[in-house]
């Protein structure tokens, strides 16, 4: 499949990930951008035509397009490429307004919209939420959740948790009525469980990621224990009730096995994501149905709640801030 490949700064990872790709499997065959240098350079360092105006891409040399524009030209984009009749895998967040509109103009032109929250398909949330499944197998409801995320981690943090419920279906917000705070909670409840969240709710002046605190943490509460998700990268660890296990063999915690990664470990284990991110709309073009994460229903609740819990969250004063 040809791939057009659209802004080329979070880009570049797909530009990376395309070419793990055999080429007659998928290939990159453009790059849409502003026109810097850097990204003139790139095009020509992968041999592709670069484009400054979508209205330029021969659109009908595209079966799928990677949007990693953010703000209104970005969703000008998507909107501009799904008309043509092309697939689109948008980068996360997305407010469910626009995530209607996308739906829709897709489901005309009988093509498909995927968002790409990227987070949840790395190696430690992936064991986290298998380890979930796991639970619920062997009969354990779980209880309660509870995640720790910062306002740019948000939207991937309540995707995390989604797929952990298989969606949003009656999950509510109970706005808190405090004051505002610098790491502020927010509850959520359906019939079943309850969900708290805690927010770091301030970045840095350039919001650069050099005042981040809190990014990926989850735990989930069973009858008989708590699963840990310490961050993003993990670790994971199980924490038995002590009624569960004889004296002799209890342990106050058992770690679950992940191989730690180096930080070169890591960005390629990224790119792969975004790799299988790529794969997966693919396969649902060729006719294969969409795992739940990328259904119309999940797409719309997960906008929808992340806009509610952002409308919560309002900014503390600036001297309660760190820089």
């Amino acid at each position: 499949m040809k791939v057009l490949v659209c802004g080329t700064h979070y880009g570049s990872t797909y530009i990376r990930a395309l070419s793990q790709f055999p080429q007659d499997s998928f290939s990159c065959v453009g790059v849409l951008s502003k026109g810097s240098e850097y990204s003139q350079q790139i095009a020509k360092q992968i041999g592709v035509p670069y484009y400054t105006d979508v209205t330029t891409v021969p659109t009908d040399n595209i079966d799928i397009a990677c949007v990693a524009v953010s703000g209104d030209a970005g969703k000008a984009i998507v909107l501009y490429l799904l008309k043509k009749g092309v697939s689109v895998l948008c980068e996360h967040p997305v407010d469910q307004a626009f995530v209607q509109k996308a739906l829709a103009l897709a489901k005309q032109q009988q093509v498909y919209f995927h968002v790409n929250g990227h987070f949840a398909d790395l190696y430690a949330p992936q064991a986290f939420l298998q380890s979930i499944l796991a639970a619920y197998q062997q009969g354990f409801g779980c209880m309660h959740y509870a995640m720790g995320a910062n306002l740019r981690t948000l939207y991937s943090a309540l995707d995390l948790l989604g797929r952990a419920l298989g969606g949003f279906e009656g999950l509510e917000i109970i706005k808190y009525s405090g004051e505002p705070m610098a790491f502020q909670p927010v509850m959520l409840k359906n019939n079943n469980l309850t969900v708290s969240v805690l927010c770091q709710n301030f970045s840095s002046v350039e919001d650069d990621g050099s005042a981040t605190f809190l990014n990926h943490q989850c735990s989930a509460l069973f009858p008989h224990g708590t699963l840990t998700l310490s961050e993003t990268t993990g670790p994971l660890s199980w924490f038995p009730a002590s009624q569960t296990l004889p004296a002799e063999s209890w342990k106050t915690y058992m770690p679950i096995e992940l191989a730690p990664m180096s930080q070169q470990q890591l960005m390629s284990h990224r790119d792969q994501c975004n790799l299988a991110a790529i794969a997966t709309l693919a396969a649902t073009v060729q006719g294969e149905t969409q795992p739940v994460y990328q259904q119309p229903d999940y797409l719309l609740g997960l906008s929808g709640l992340w806009q509610t819990v952002l409308m919560a969250l309002q900014p503390p004063a600036k001297d309660n801030c760190a820089a």
